[in-house]
């Protein structure tokens, strides 16, 4: 098995309907000028590797949910374009997480093909 899985616009879908948990690894800036995929909790890709290693308890402190499981919680990761949260998949690997997925459209994609509410 490979490190993760790409997934595209449906395979995100996907996820979300089955409540994967969504990570967006962009800055904090950028979501509050471009906004953030439903659901998702925001963790730079420079402090992911620090709050993927946090207690269970400091951890959902600070995003208000449950820390993912590293056996059995999907994570997808998701970004601009695909390349940071292709990083963030292989940092959480290293971390021993098992089911990681990277969205490669990313925010460009999603800001796209999203209907509007």
């Amino acid at each position: 098995m490979s490190v993760y899985e790409n997934v595209d616009y449906d395979g995100l879908l996907a996820k979300m309907d089955q409540k994967s948990f969504v990570i967006d690894v962009r800055e904090r800036h950028e979501l509050a000028a471009t906004g953030s995929l439903p659901n998702s909790i925001n963790v730079p890709l420079g402090e992911l590797e620090n709050d993927l290693n946090l207690s269970a308890e400091v951890f959902e402190k600070k995003y208000q949910v449950p820390k993912p499981d590293k056996d059995s919680s999907e994570i997808v990761f998701s970004c601009a374009r695909g390349n940071r949260s292709r990083r963030a998949a292989e940092i959480a690997f290293k971390l021993n997480y098992k089911k990681l997925f990277n969205y490669t459209g990313g925010w460009a994609e999603w800001s796209v093909k999203y209907p509007s509410t």
